[in-house]
């Protein structure tokens, strides 16, 4: 008979995809380059036979966005289904210093969904804060009748050491099924005084954001800010 006092699986095995997991309230200081990506998969919506085939093949569209912070004001939007926003600083001090993947409308695909990577150390000085947040943004969310994250199963936030090819899975977030807002707060981002290294907490607030509005967007993420 088996010793049922030990466990079977390490620690590692045990954590969310074989991750490590930053608890609530933790605090981890970051440097040089990294990557937060989303990936989700597309749920029947509680629909049986063909209504649920059909809300899988529809697909589930979620938006990741991270916000810039200047003198505790929003300044800098990335997101990617805006293309002069994957790179918002380009030709500005900055230029390629954070960068979205692009717009994932379905959750097809494996690995990341969407992605977002910033650099760190070249992020120009005016800037303090970063807040990560990912929502069921577009006015097709509301279409199709979803309450927050209704029509996507299998939400997972991944947080890198570097980008592409090379980088280095660190932990991960699954934000709660409960509750029917559709924008998660993922982390914040905060300058250590004047230097290149940053403050990364784990936040996973959820809040309702309007459809379709970017302006709404914003103000959510400015109010976890002044907080």
């Amino acid at each position: 008979m088996a010793d049922m006092t030990k466990p079977t699986l390490s620690d590692e095995q045990l954590a969310p995809a074989g991750l490590p997991m930053m608890q609530d309230g933790d605090v981890a200081q970051v440097s040089g380059t990294i990557s937060i990506g989303v990936s989700w998969d597309a749920s029947t919506r509680g629909k049986s036979g063909f209504l649920g085939k059909l809300s899988r093949k529809v697909g589930a569209d979620l938006d990741l966005a991270a916000v810039l912070f200047q003198d505790q004001e929003p300044v800098v939007l990335c997101v990617g289904f805006t293309p002069e926003l994957m790179n918002p600083l380009h030709d500005q001090p900055g230029d390629h210093s954070i960068e979205h993947t692009g717009d994932n409308e379905t959750g097809e695909g494996s690995g990341d969904d969407e992605a977002i990577t910033i650099h760190l150390d070249k992020i120009p000085a005016e800037f303090h804060r970063i807040v990560v947040e990912v929502a069921a943004f577009k006015d097709k969310n509301k279409k199709l009748g979803d309450a927050g994250f209704q029509g996507a199963n299998n939400v997972l936030f991944t947080v890198y050491d570097g980008a592409g090819a090379g980088a280095e899975k660190q932990f991960c977030i699954r934000p709660s099924l409960l509750g029917t807002e559709n924008c998660v707060i993922v982390t914040t981002l905060d300058r250590v005084g004047n230097t290149t290294t940053w403050e990364m907490r784990k936040r996973k607030i959820r809040v309702n954001v309007k459809h379709g509005d970017l302006t709404d967007l914003i103000r959510k993420a400015a109010a976890v800010n002044n907080a």
